[in-house]
């Protein structure tokens, strides 16, 4: 009876193993390298999600992003995340890798180099949340400024990655 009293209480002391962090990388690019890099993804469907870590919005809709990039990422899907917080500032910038590292962001991860003008002007916004879906011929078939609800994106996801 002690053998198994101390095996239980062995078991319920013991701490669960910690799950290995996953492999997270924040790369810097240029806007005119990120479209090369999009072109590139021609084949698959794509979801570029535009953020910053000044973004409650953002930040609240990431786990999302990240739960779709686990569900269809096998079917074609490529999740790129875009930061868009200041490229000359080193706090805004451990701060965006260390709530990508939080959230598992386990895909290509980004943040412009450009300032705020260049992006603010070709994607003709002011301000993330911005999120791009691209088919897999690189054609843009949706987009979501400010807030927007995640089953609506996994639905056109779901469809585009059956195609």
């Amino acid at each position: 009876m002690r053998t198994l009293l101390a095996l239980t209480l062995g078991l319920v002391a013991a701490p669960l193993p910690a799950e290995p962090p996953a492999d997270v990388r924040l790369d810097q690019v240029s806007y005119a390298d990120l479209l090369g890099e999009l072109k590139a993804r021609k084949g698959q469907v794509v979801l570029v999600d535009v953020w910053g870590t000044f973004c409650a919005p953002c930040k609240e809709k990431f786990p999302a992003l990240v739960a779709m990039h686990q569900k269809y990422n096998r079917r074609g899907l490529a999740v790129v995340s875009v930061s868009v917080d200041p490229p000359d500032d080193a706090d805004a910038h451990e701060a965006a890798r260390a709530f990508l590292t939080r959230q598992r962001a386990a895909f290509r991860n980004v943040i412009l180099t450009d300032k705020a003008e260049v992006w603010q002007a070709k994607w003709q916004i002011e301000g993330p949340p911005l999120v791009f879906l691209f088919d897999k011929q690189g054609r843009l078939v949706a987009k979501w400024e400010g807030k927007f609800n995640p089953d609506e994106v996994e639905k056109r996801v779901a469809a585009l990655t059956e195609e």
